[in-house]
């Protein structure tokens, strides 16, 4: 996911809300950020753009970033890559905000000119039960195992099993035992006290049942 958009550099104060949708648990989004320098008569020097509102369900690379010059009349762009995490449950909308500060403006005595962009990151809840393929596979010793449970209507929280066996059918471990609201989850695995070998995990809420084989290798 690419957003550009144009932020005007050395004119009034920017609090405008764009609205997105994203994905849980892909990496490598970027948002980009597009500087215009609209002075006829002057160049845009050290401005600091910097993330003054991120999400807990966000990991940025960097959070702020230094322009040395944008000269009268020219544009630069200048990109923040992040990762959306898997785990954020039943959260449907986040907000991130963006600030963009004319150093050299402060530096010199005068007011500093700035502006903010504020960003409306939206995700659509799941509509279906899904149990993945933990990851990574084979391990040692622990791994990570993905599901998601599903919206309705009544928006009403499901009993959830996640259950370990070995192949013999004997029950191992319990993951998850509990109610849940619809959205995104995921567990980890510590099998430091597990035999090599095949195990079966098992995702269960009311009627649906999924099952999937992992592996153990030491």
């Amino acid at each position: 996911m690419k957003i550009l958009l144009t932020v005007i550099l050395l004119s009034s104060i920017i609090a405008a809300q764009n609205t997105y949708s994203i994905q849980p648990g892909v990496k490598n989004n970027q948002i980009v950020l597009e500087l215009s320098n609209i002075s006829l008569t002057e160049s845009a020097n050290n401005l600091e753009v910097k993330l003054i509102r991120n999400s807990k369900n966000l990991s940025f690379n960097q959070t702020e970033k230094m322009i040395e010059n944008i000269t009268q009349g020219e544009e630069t762009e200048i990109a923040f890559t992040f990762d959306v995490d898997y785990n954020i449950g039943n959260v449907e909308v986040d907000t991130i905000e963006f600030m963009i500060t004319d150093l050299a403006y402060r530096q010199a005595g005068n007011k500093s000119v700035y502006l903010t962009k504020q960003f409306i990151l939206q995700y659509a809840l799941p509509t279906e039960y899904k149990l993945e393929q933990n990851y990574p596979n084979p391990f040692n010793p622990e791994t990570r195992i993905r599901y998601t449970v599903p919206i309705d209507e009544k928006r009403k929280t499901k009993e959830v099993s996640l259950i370990i066996y070995d192949i013999l059918g004997n029950q191992v471990r319990t993951l998850v035992n509990e109610q849940k609201e619809p959205g995104y989850y995921e567990v980890d695995f510590n099998a430091v006290s597990f035999a090599s070998g095949v195990y079966i995990y098992r995702l269960q809420a009311g009627s649906y049942v999924s099952t999937k084989k992992m592996m153990v290798l030491k």
